[in-house]
């Protein structure tokens, strides 16, 4: 009977926690897209319906509501169509990063930037050079002696 290491155990949980982790990132990259999607399913359905009719939908007279209404958002509020300044959110997240690496969720939470956009920021980052991958999550690269001069 082979003798497990505690070390060859730690490595498989680590392994098993990356797969969990990009199964979650890839989870929440698929609800966002959905709810993009969505949005824009909605918006093309509202101008073909003006077209139609050739002009602007009417308002519908107020009525009295016989139901009660819908409880509160309390989650923090997103406009789902705000966009931060050109650059702010790189800033942000070089800024995270600087405590050292992170997934995008942790990132996330951390700036109140949505995580597939963190998640698509961290791809064109990394591409350019300026984050690479960690173990978990990207991380900062690390400055060599020699790119000092």
């Amino acid at each position: 009977m082979a003798k497990l290491e505690v070390s060859d155990i730690a490595r498989s949980i680590k392994g098993r926690i990356r797969e969990v982790e990009q199964q979650l990132k890839d989870h929440k990259a698929l609800s966002d897209e959905l709810e993009r999607l969505k949005g824009a399913l909605s918006r093309l359905e509202g101008g073909v319906r003006s077209r139609v009719d050739g002009r602007r939908r009417r308002q519908r007279p107020v009525t009295q509501r016989t139901t009660a209404p819908a409880p509160k958002n309390t989650s923090p509020a997103r406009s789902t169509n705000a966009r931060a300044p050109r650059g702010e959110n790189k800033k942000k997240i070089l800024a995270s990063l600087k405590g050292g690496p992170k997934t995008a969720s942790e990132i996330a939470n951390e700036t109140g930037i949505n995580a597939g956009t963190i998640s698509a920021s961290l791809s064109k980052l990394a591409k350019a050079g300026e984050v690479v991958k960690a173990d978990r999550g990207y991380a900062l690269p690390k400055v060599s002696t020699n790119d000092r001069k």
